[in-house]
């Protein structure tokens, strides 16, 4: 008999996360219920298009839109609202605009891997510098623009001779 007591209380306290799950659950479904009254027709079909769009996924797709949302949720809020911010800039950029900056972005992620790690550096190297260093290094850039094929080969060659450190990979 103690047995039979031990064996119905184990199964009662194994099922206590089950019963808490379960209404948790119906209170989630209460909460989805009202929220979905007080949508207005259009939000309820926008709701149905992305839920028939999720259907149709593989469950690959299904399996990295998961993750990604994991990811999200991790995020801290000010790390979302920049990302927000940064997403509402790209939809008000003209459709060339975005063309041309999705190209920017293809070229960039074919680089080798040691070629984006040195302009990384460049890059803060360059945001480090004070505003007139950063007009003066602009100056000079537009410069050597206007030089020749020929010319900026040069002008590499001496700066190669004056600064024997660079590597070949850094011209």
């Amino acid at each position: 008999m103690k047995r039979i007591i031990w064996q119905i209380a184990f199964f009662f306290f194994l099922s206590l996360p089950l019963m808490a799950s379960a209404q948790q659950g119906s209170d989630n479904e209460k909460a989805a219920l009202e929220s979905w009254r007080q949508m207005s027709p259009q939000e309820k079909q926008e709701l149905r298009e992305r839920y028939q769009r999720w259907q149709s996924l593989s469950p690959e797709e299904k399996g990295e839109l998961r993750k990604k949302l994991e990811t999200w949720r991790k995020l801290l809020p000010e790390e979302r609202a920049a990302i927000r911010k940064n997403f509402q800039r790209w939809r008000n950029l003209p459709p060339e605009q975005q063309e041309r900056l999705r190209q920017r972005w293809e070229r960039w992620r074919e680089m080798p891997p040691e070629r984006r790690e040195m302009l990384k550096e460049r890059f803060e190297k360059l945001r480090q510098l004070s505003p007139q260093e950063r007009r003066e290094l602009r100056e000079k850039f537009e410069e050597r623009q206007k030089l020749s094929p020929e010319e900026r080969k040069a002008l590499r060659e001496q700066l190669k001779e004056k600064r024997p450190h660079l590597q070949k990979g850094k011209e």
